[in-house]
C-alpha cells in the first residue's frame, strides 16, 4: 500500500465529496440506531460537522486495499477507482469506530 496514494486520497476534492455522501446517505439509517453514539454521529453529520466528516473520508481513505486500488503507479491517483459500494461499505465499518472518537457509548460528546 502506498502512503502517498492514502494522503492523496484524503486531500482529492471529489473523494472527500463522495465520502461525505456517503456519510450523509448513512446517517439517515443511523439517527434511528439504538445505540446513542451512533445516533450522535449521525446528527453530526447531518449537520455537516467538518471533524467528524473528515474522520470517516481519512478512515475510508486507510480502508483495506483502498489506496491501491487508487494508485496509478506514477504517484497519482484516480479516486473513481474506488467504487461506490466500496465507499458504502468503508463508510458502514467505519461508523462504530468514528462514533467511539467522538461521542461516549450514552452519546454525549467526548
Amino acid at each position: 500500500m502506498s502512503y502517498e496514494a492514502q494522503a492523496a486520497l484524503t486531500n482529492d476534492s471529489t473523494f472527500i465529496g463522495r465520502s461525505n455522501a456517503a456519510a450523509a446517505q448513512q446517517s439517515e439509517i443511523f439517527k434511528d440506531d439504538q445505540r446513542p453514539d451512533y445516533v450522535a454521529l449521525a446528527g453530526s453529520v447531518m449537520r455537516g460537522q467538518n471533524e467528524e466528516l473528515a474522520a470517516l473520508c481519512r478512515l475510508a481513505a486507510a480502508g483495506p486495499g483502498i489506496a491501491d486500488k487508487a494508485d496509478l503507479g506514477d504517484g497519482t491517483i484516480d479516486q473513481a477507482l474506488v467504487t461506490d459500494a466500496d465507499l458504502l461499505a468503508l463508510t458502514q465499518a467505519n461508523w462504530p469506530t468514528a462514533a467511539a472518537l467522538y461521542y461516549a457509548p450514552d452519546g454525549t460528546p467526548l
